[in-house]
C-alpha cells in the first residue's frame, strides 16, 4: 500500500497496517470529515477521519512507538460516525465521547477484529489511555490531538511545509510523554493554536454548520427518516444522499442552508443560536535547565493565551446569521 501523507509524505505499507486500513471499517472513514458538516460551507476543508487516523500511526512510528501502539493510533477514530462530531451534539453528549462509547463493538463487529487474532496482537483496546504516545489527560501532547492540529492547519493553509518540519525536529519523547526541546517552539505552538482555534474550531461557520446539521438529523430521527444505527455505520456523503432523497419540504428546505454562501457573525447582544462545546486546548511540556514543565509555568504569554482560550470555551459561541 503506497501513499502521500501532507505530514509525512510518501510512505508504503506491507503488513498488518495494510490489511487494516483495506478493511471495509476502515474505509468508511475515507467518507467521515474530521470537521463534521463543515465542509458543506467550506470546500477546502477535506480532511478525514482516516487521514487523520494514518497520521496517528505514522507520529507514534516516527518517535519509536510500539507495533501494539500504531495499531492503536490507526484504530483509535475507527468507530467515529458520519459527521464525527455532531453526534455528540445530537445526543446531548457533553463530553463528546459518543465515538468513544461504541468504540469495542464497531471493533468487534468488523473484520479488524479477525485480522487481530489471526496475527496474534493481543491489544487492550479496552483503554487506550494506556497508551501515552496515543493518548494523554488535556492539556498535554500526544498524537492524537498534534495531528489534528497541523493537519488542518496544513491543509486549510494557515501553516507551511517548513513549519510542520521545524516543529517534528524540535519534538522528543522523554518518558512517554512528547515534550519540545525549545521554549522558542513551544511558544510558536501556542500562537499557532490560537490561530487554529479562532479560524477553525471556533470559526463561526463551522459553529453554524455543526448547529445546523444537529437540527436537521435531529427532525430526520424525530421523523423515523433515519436511525442512530444509520449514523454510526454510514458516511457523510451516504447520509446526504438519504436525506435530499426524502420528499418533505422542510427537511429539503433546512438541508438548502449549508451552502458555501452562509454568512455568520459572532454577535453575543443579537443572536439566533447559541453552541458551547468541548474545552480544546494545550500546554506543551518543554526541557529546561531544571526539568520538563509545562510551558504555561515558565512563560507568561503562554499562560495568558491558554487561560483567554478557555475562558472562550466556558463563554460558548453566540451566533448571528446573517445570510443562508
Amino acid at each position: 500500500m503506497n501513499g502521500n501523507d501532507i505530514l509525512h509524505g510518501e510512505y508504503e505499507w506491507r503488513n498488518i497496517m495494510q490489511d487494516l486500513i483495506a478493511t471495509q471499517a476502515m474505509q468508511r472513514l475515507q467518507g467521515v470529515h474530521q470537521a463534521g458538516a463543515a465542509y458543506l460551507i467550506h470546500e477546502n476543508w477535506t480532511v478525514t477521519r482516516l487521514e487523520h487516523s494514518i497520521g496517528v500511526m505514522f507520529l507514534i512510528r516516527r518517535f519509536g512507538g510500539s507495533l501494539e501502539e500504531q495499531i492503536a493510533g490507526l484504530l483509535h477514530d475507527i468507530s467515529h460516525t458520519s459527521f464525527s462530531h455532531v453526534i455528540d451534539y445530537l445526543v446531548d453528549d457533553k463530553a463528546e465521547s459518543y465515538h468513544d462509547q461504541i468504540f469495542l463493538d464497531m471493533i468487534q463487529n468488523s473484520e479488524v477484529a479477525n485480522i487481530l487474532t489471526a496475527a496474534n496482537y493481543n491489544l487492550s483496546l479496552e483503554d487506550l489511555g494506556q497508551y501515552s504516545l496515543l493518548e494523554q489527560p488535556a492539556p498535554n501532547l500526544c498524537a492524537d490531538r498534534i495531528d489534528y492540529f497541523l493537519r488542518d492547519m496544513r491543509t486549510y493553509g494557515f501553516m507551511s511545509e517548513e513549519e510542520v518540519t521545524g516543529f517534528f525536529d524540535d519534538l522528543s519523547v522523554v518518558d512517554g510523554q512528547f515534550v519540545l526541546q525549545s521554549e522558542a517552539i513551544a511558544m510558536w505552538y501556542i500562537h499557532k493554536y490560537e490561530e487554529y482555534v479562532a479560524g477553525v474550531l471556533l470559526d463561526p461557520q463551522n459553529i453554524y454548520s455543526a448547529w445546523k446539521m444537529t437540527m436537521i438529523l435531529r427532525y430526520a430521527l424525530e421523523s423515523g427518516y433515519i436511525t442512530l444505527k444509520f449514523l454510526e455505520i454510514s458516511t457523510d456523503k451516504v447520509v446526504m444522499e438519504k436525506l435530499r432523497g426524502i420528499p418533505d419540504k422542510k427537511l429539503q428546505d433546512e438541508l438548502a442552508t449549508l451552502h458555501t454562501g452562509v454568512e455568520v457573525v459572532l454577535d453575543k447582544q443579537n443572536y439566533d443560536f447559541y453552541m458551547k462545546g468541548k474545552s480544546r486546548v494545550v500546554d506543551p511540556l518543554v526541557k529546561t535547565a531544571k526539568g520538563i514543565v509545562p510551558i504555561s509555568t515558565i512563560n507568561e504569554e503562554a499562560k495568558s493565551s491558554i487561560n483567554i482560550l478557555m475562558k472562550k470555551y466556558e463563554n460558548g459561541s453566540f451566533i448571528r446569521v446573517i445570510h443562508v
